[in-house]
């Protein structure tokens, strides 16, 4: 079952090149502390073990220890390693453009092969050969598939567009998301693409154009204020700026970010877009917004969602995906609304992707 943590024996530690026999010991100790009788406290051999692992593998101190408080220490190993391991390489097919039997024997060729025959997954599929080179793939060129990773589909899986209905992408460059609702909807209805970075418009608008989107505008505002400028959407979604604590594997330099400085500027912008968010969607039964991030600190998800349930008349509600671990309704001391359940996680260790949030709100 996919929800259900696969368990991880400590002699693969010992095996890991990465990993020394004084993390395994520490391990060891505060796998089984309760069993023995130590003299020093568990947070003694805590502390430890964050220093250990933030000198071999090279992270931040702070941040080992935010990783060692959402991360089972079973799984300690195997998530560092998946770090340093990169994601398959996996593209969107443009049903745009393309349909499913051109896909088959056309695309095949370039070395991509779909990965899933379910509804939701069909668009998506993995690239098998690593001289594919995208800046001179007409196929590419001509927009019948684009780079996506496979966690970013969650997000718009889980907004759900239909026919018709008039979306809001909160912040939405490079693009990927922004297209993939265009394909969903088939053209029809209003996407507004929005985002605040002139620099990243770029990307966005060659991607509108690429994959042949004809229902969707492009905005330059502030993320926070854009209720000001326009609201009354049946759908939002807010995929927001973070820490970048799921993607180490694309980039090393999390590693050493002083995450707790990020953390401060982080949150506090996440906040002021989920509730622009919320404040921009219709109140009405099948209205949306979602949230989601590729970070997998409690911080930058479950605190930001609980934020938005104290201050607005908002609802947790399910996000459709059968599949990924549900979110916190507690952490440490903290105690989350109960449906917190609903939200998923996605972990590079686990799942091969990574590591995501996805949560799913409704104007009550």
């Amino acid at each position: 079952m996919l929800n259900k943590r696969r368990e991880i024996s400590y002699r693969n530690c010992e095996k890991s090149p990465v990993y020394s026999r004084r993390i395994t010991h520490l391990l060891s100790i505060l796998k089984n502390y309760k069993k023995f009788k130590w003299s020093t406290s568990k947070k003694y051999y805590f502390n430890l073990l964050s220093q250990e692992i933030s000198h071999i593998l090279g992270y931040d101190f702070e941040l080992t220890i935010k990783f060692l408080e959402v991360i089972p220490l079973e799984e300690i190993q195997e998530f560092f390693d998946s770090n340093d391991k990169p994601r398959p390489l996996t593209v969107r097919i443009n049903f745009t453009k393309i349909n499913e039997p051109d896909f088959v024997k056309n695309l095949e060729k370039y070395g991509i092969k779909k990965i899933l025959n379910k509804k939701n997954l069909k668009s998506a599929g993995i690239i098998q050969k690593n001289y594919l080179k995208m800046g001179s793939n007409t196929a590419y060129l001509g927009g019948l598939f684009t780079l996506q990773g496979l966690s970013s589909f969650f997000s718009v899986l889980a907004l759900s567009p239909e026919k018709g209905d008039r979306i809001l992408d909160l912040a939405a460059a490079p693009g990927g998301k922004t297209t993939y609702i265009g394909e969903i909807l088939e053209n029809t209805g209003l996407c507004i693409a929005n985002d605040k970075s002139q620099h990243r418009l770029k990307s966005l608008v060659s991607s509108v154009h690429r994959l042949g989107i004809e229902n969707t505008i492009i905005t330059n505002y502030d993320g926070s204020f854009i209720k000001y400028k326009i609201k009354g959407f049946d759908k939002v979604l807010i995929d927001a700026p973070c820490s970048g604590t799921g993607i180490i594997s694309h980039d090393e330099r999390i590693k050493t970010r002083k995450i707790n400085s990020a953390l401060l500027l982080n949150t506090t912008l996440q906040k002021r877009l989920l509730i622009s968010a919320i404040d921009c969607c219709k109140k009405k039964k099948k209205s949306a917004i979602v949230y989601s991030t590729c970070s997998i600190l409690v911080e930058e998800n479950e605190s930001i969602i609980q934020y938005a349930l104290e201050r607005r008349k908002v609802e947790i509600i399910c996000s459709g995906l059968n599949f990924g671990f549900p979110g916190f309704t507690q952490h440490k001391n903290r105690k989350f609304n109960d449906k917190m359940k609903f939200c998923k996680r996605f972990y590079p260790h686990i799942h091969n992707i990574d590591g995501f949030f996805v949560c799913k709100l409704q104007n009550k």
